[in-house]
């Protein structure tokens, strides 16, 4: 019966993904044609896909994206991608939760915030968005999986999905990480589990060696043959986004770092439009100021943090704030209420304030009623702060784009947390009404039986 109730949810899931992917929109961005070849022979300026870092991006998506025909292809392919993950996550999610409305709730849960906006709208956009976001769902849904029944299977598809995330963008290296350091501390935790643990362990961190070390490699060949600009295109983005329209730091940068005037280049940072090509054109008419900007372009928000930490603080504080948005480039049809999606991604205004004291409310209430695996959720949402201060610190250009994988990190984290409390409630109520048993040792039971099974969840 129970099990009945999640084949509903699942098809309804689906229909909805039907209407999306029949009426979503393909959308493409000026960096698309550094992840896929395009029509145009004059955008095709060498290899997309290197293991060895003779590509401008790292292999992940370019290599997804080769196996399809066509930019309509690739959002297809991230659909099915995309819709297969979360389903995942949602099915794992119910049978690691005890109690009834607690499963059909978490379950339910994950597929509204898969139908969001901010999430479904990715896999329409020809960027690396999509399979960060999927990928890392259909990763955290094998590991978990893995924690509850052990299966080989699930440890082996957790492993190739990690490695695969890990190189489709450099910044979730935060995030795998953060798997290393949860796989050390089962296999401390769990003897039977010890050594397939610190395999796993090992593997994400060669996997981490081996994104690092392409790090420069793909920085060098995207600067030579894909950039627009034919300049440093992160220096030129912090000068046009964060340093020149703000007059605190553009006044620190003149006054403590020697930075020059250039009337050409504040006038095209002072216009709402990106306009990136005008203002470097701008930026070279200042030989002063180009000259200042080659030596200073390596180490310039860091001379910014010594010279002023207040003031870098604050832009780091509002930069993180953007992060924690969720941004949507691609069109696509609405198919839920309005006041769900508002709920799950609240207005630009409210998100990073509703956010952050969700998370802390929900944690609380996690501590105060010792909710059984809680510090899963709770280290999800630790790598995503992470990994988005990490992002505000060292990105540049569009973060609310760049941090949309931790924006929606943090909503799962809440969510997980949500129910494993209420599933705490409601079987401790049911337990206490029945015998005497703690919840954890039900919860060791429940763990146990499956294991006798083969790590095969009930039927019930």
């Amino acid at each position: 019966m129970r099990a009945r109730a999640l084949w509903v949810l699942l098809g309804l899931y689906l229909a909805a993904r039907l209407v999306i992917v029949f009426r979503g929109v393909v959308f493409t961005s000026y960096d698309t044609f550094s992840y896929a070849h395009r029509t145009d022979p004059t955008l095709n300026r060498g290899p997309l896909v290197s293991f060895v870092g003779h590509a401008p991006r790292l292999w992940g998506v370019p290599l997804f994206y080769a196996l399809f025909p066509n930019d309509a292809g690739r959002a297809y392919g991230q659909w099915a991608l995309g819709t297969i993950a979360w389903a995942a996550l949602a099915v794992v999610v119910f049978y690691l939760l005890r109690h009834p409305v607690a499963r059909i709730l978490g379950s339910g849960g994950v597929l509204v915030v898969a139908l969001t906006t901010q999430v479904g709208s990715w896999d329409f956009a020809i960027l690396s968005e999509s399979l960060s976001i999927s990928v890392g769902v259909l990763t955290l849904a094998l590991f978990l999986w893995w924690l509850s029944t052990n299966s080989r299977a699930s440890l082996v598809g957790f492993i190739a999905s990690a490695v695969w995330w890990t190189f489709t963008r450099p910044d979730i290296r935060v995030f795998i990480v953060a798997l290393v350091v949860a796989l050390v501390a089962t296999a401390f935790r769990l003897r039977d589990r010890r050594r397939a643990a610190l395999v796993a362990a090992g593997i994400l961190v060669l996997a981490i060696g081996w994104c690092t070390a392409l790090g420069s490699a793909t920085a060098r060949t995207y600067q030579a043959s894909y950039s627009e600009i034919g300049i440093d295109e992160g220096f030129m983005y912090q000068l046009r986004l964060q340093v020149l329209p703000d007059p605190t730091i553009k006044q620190i940068f003149q006054q403590k770092l020697g930075m020059p005037e250039c009337p050409a280049a504040d006038a095209v940072a002072a216009d709402s439009a990106w306009r990136i090509n005008d203002f470097t054109a701008a930026y070279r008419s200042c030989p002063d100021f180009a000259a200042w900007g080659a030596q200073h372009r390596d180490a310039a928000m860091f001379e910014l943090a010594k010279a002023a930490p207040t003031t870098y603080a604050r832009m780091i504080g509002g930069i993180f704030e953007t992060t924690l948005v969720g941004a949507h480039y691609a069109q696509i049809p609405s198919v839920l209420p309005r006041v769900v999606n508002w709920l799950v991604f609240p207005p630009d205004r409210f998100a990073p304030l509703a956010t952050l004291f969700a998370l802390a409310l929900t944690l609380a209430a996690a501590i105060a009623t010792r909710a059984r695996r809680f510090t899963w959720a709770a280290g999800l949402a630790a790598a995503s702060l992470v990994s988005a201060v990490a992002t505000a610190m060292l990105g540049v250009g569009e973060f609310a784009r760049f941090g949309v994988q931790e924006a929606i990190g943090l909503r799962v984290a809440i969510l997980l947390l949500v129910v494993l409390v209420l599933d705490a409630v409601l079987n401790r109520r049911a337990v206490g009404s029945s015998t005497p048993s703690s919840p954890a040792k039900e919860w060791e039971n429940v763990d146990a039986d499956r294991s006798a099974r083969g790590g095969v969840p009930s039927q019930e």
